[in-house]
């Protein structure tokens, strides 16, 4: 099977708004911990206030993907002549002020915050600059796209409900013959132990791999999945030389058994929200469910705090 010729002639369809509904993996993750807060998010419409994080998450993917296409696709030259500090700051600070608009001027950081994140922003860069090299080789390698598509029913009993999903960076692994995705997370300080195994958490990478085999003819034995942390924040003193790294590598286990589990919470969701083999929310069904669950799986949750 030539991967590559599969996946360069897969049209991915659009979504047709009119008749079919998207879902997402924030979507499920979201009604795992907690139906009530996926109500308010998807039924009710209230937005989520913005904040920091987001604006620096945003535009550090944009800059190291920016840096990552103009390796593989124009050469480390033009790469080089990238100037990468720019690019994170004018993207950062044009986010926030973005945010800062939508809310009617009221801004949700302060100035010393905001010089913070950019320093620790321009940190990170130059840490990948420095150790590129230890995280992605430039020969035997490929760049097959960032922000790749995927949308497809991952319910064979609703067709009109659609997983919709863009994958960081998809990448082709010559030597190994082995299609490698890889999400990029930015951290305060790196993923714990209990990040690591919180199922929630990770399976959206399984999600991705089970189904981006599905959309683009590819055996999903042949997909690796991991994740790419970068950390604003390193210890002062740390204990061990690998925690003065501002990035951290984490694969998460992908087998059969995880990717079939995470097919069946995935269904459930949909039998859960649709109405039967239709796109309509099943608002009957929804506020049952939510008068049964008096109390969610996260810690963090503003809506059962």
């Amino acid at each position: 099977m030539n991967i590559i010729e599969n996946i360069s002639k897969t049209v991915v369809p659009e979504m047709d708004w009119a008749t079919e509904k998207n879902i997402s993996y924030t979507q499920l993750s979201a009604w795992m911990e907690c139906p009530h807060r996926w109500k308010e998010m998807y039924i009710d419409k209230i937005k989520t206030p913005p904040n920091i994080y987001f604006s620096f998450g945003t535009a550090m993917h944009e800059t190291l993907q920016e840096y990552m296409e103009l390796m593989y696709n124009k050469g480390q030259q033009h790469a080089d002549e990238f100037d990468a500090h720019k690019h994170f700051q004018e993207g950062f600070l044009g986010l926030y002020k973005g945010d800062v608009e939508k809310v009617g001027g009221v801004h949700f950081a302060t100035q010393k915050e905001l010089i913070e994140f950019t320093n620790d922003g321009l940190e990170i860069i130059d840490f990948f600059l420095k150790y590129r090299q230890d995280h992605f080789h430039k020969h035997g390698w490929k760049l097959l796209g960032i922000e790749m598509p995927v949308l497809l029913a991952p319910h064979e009993d609703y067709p009109n409900v659609k997983l919709m999903g863009k994958l960081d960076l998809v990448m082709f692994d010559e030597t190994l013959h082995r299609v490698v995705i890889w999400d990029i997370k930015t951290s305060t300080r790196g993923w714990t132990k209990y990040d690591k195994n919180n199922k929630i958490k990770t399976s959206q990478m399984v999600m991705y791999k089970k189904y981006f085999a599905e959309q683009y003819n590819v055996p999903v034995d042949n997909i690796d999945v991991r994740y790419f942390i970068v950390k604003r924040k390193i210890p002062d003193n740390p204990k061990y030389p690998i925690m003065k790294s501002r990035i951290q590598k984490f694969e998460p286990s992908s087998g059969k058994t995880t990717q079939n589990k995470m097919v069946k919470n995935m269904k459930a969701f949909i039998e859960d929200v649709f109405i039967d083999g239709s796109h309509m929310y099943d608002t009957d069904n929804i506020d049952k469910i939510l008068a049964e669950t008096n109390k969610c799986k996260s810690k963090w949750c503003q809506t059962c705090k």
